[in-house]
């Protein structure tokens, strides 16, 4: 007999009606916590939804994964007719990036 232990993930997700926010804590570049965090979000929370947000108040810099993450969510919540994910309060430094990689216009941004 196995006890199967509760997968450890670095966000937390908050479903309000046709809202679906994801909570990205400060340990998300911690280890593998982070791996295949987007592909996990769609698999329990399909869509469509009016709002996706992802809160990014705990957090500064991230990694790339963060970012594929991103743009998996874009590509599948825009497939179905969702407006852009709103940033909540991202890190200036991710701002950056965003409009280095040219990916600010996929995105709304509520600024810290």
């Amino acid at each position: 007999m196995s006890v199967q232990e509760p997968l450890l993930r670095a966000y937390d997700l908050n479903l309000s009606g046709d809202t679906l926010t994801v909570v990205i804590r400060k340990e998300f570049d911690f280890g593998s916590l982070h791996q295949d965090w987007a592909h996990h979000i769609i698999r329990q929370h399909g869509g469509p939804f009016t709002t996706v947000a992802i809160d990014m108040g705990h957090v500064g810099l991230v990694s790339s994964t963060f970012f594929a993450g991103l743009m998996q969510l874009h590509f599948h919540y825009k497939g179905l007719g969702c407006p852009p994910i709103l940033l909540v309060k991202p890190d200036v430094r991710v701002v950056r990036n965003l409009k280095i990689m040219r990916m600010d216009t996929l995105v709304t941004i509520d600024p810290r």
